[in-house]
């Protein structure tokens, strides 16, 4: 996918475990580094704020650098909730930072009046997951710390102010009994990307 592989992979490959099947695999087809059903969301296919449904309930949905794409992430997890097993497992990501090389850097994907979209405006870059207990986390602290480079006070505030539509946890922890883990890329791109594990209750 691009110059963060070589770091989010191993990262994913660590974190993601474990799998049971059969697995479903929420994402672009070169996202692909785990076996199971692709829904693509390449231009053309797979849309994620459509009225999808899978075809069949899975007991392991992995959704890794797609879930931004959702204008409402309650209803993306809503439907990977449904789309489980009862004990399956959900393993989603949202990423933070200079994903497509602004001149300007943002935390989220609006800032001074620009927006951001990648390929077209319907994959317009939406959304991530936040709780201000994340800061905590000291890759969250040193994402934090390298953004105040750029003129940023506070991660906090800069995800409030920026990201269209924010996903608090209390939601994700209602359906899932849930795990946080979280990778900050410096170079060549500055990125933090939080991945969510939950279990369906």
């Amino acid at each position: 996918m691009g110059n963060s592989d070589k770091y989010v992979i191993p990262f994913y490959k660590e974190k993601i475990n474990p799998i049971i099947s059969p697995v479903a695999l929420l994402g672009f087809s070169g996202n692909k580094s785990f076996d199971g059903d692709l829904y693509d969301l390449s231009l053309g296919n797979w849309e994620i704020n459509s009225a999808w449904k899978l075809p069949k309930k899975y007991d392991t949905i992995i959704c890794t650098r797609c879930a931004y794409f959702a204008k409402k992430p309650e209803d993306f997890i809503l439907r990977c909730y449904d789309s489980l097993e009862d004990g399956g497992l959900l393993y989603v990501d949202w990423g933070l930072g200079n994903h497509w090389r602004f001149d300007k850097f943002k935390v989220g994907w609006v800032k001074e009046g620009e927006h951001e979209f990648c390929y077209s405006e319907n994959n317009y870059l939406w959304s991530t997951v936040w709780n201000n207990r994340f800061l905590e986390n000291d890759q969250c602290f040193l994402f934090e710390e390298e953004i105040k480079k750029y003129g940023y006070d506070s991660l906090n505030q800069a995800v409030l102010d920026e990201v269209p539509a924010v996903l608090k946890t209390t939601f994700i922890e209602s359906l899932f009994d849930t795990s946080y883990n979280f990778l900050t890329i410096v170079s060549p791109y500055l990125q933090l990307y939080i991945l969510v594990s939950g279990v369906k209750k």
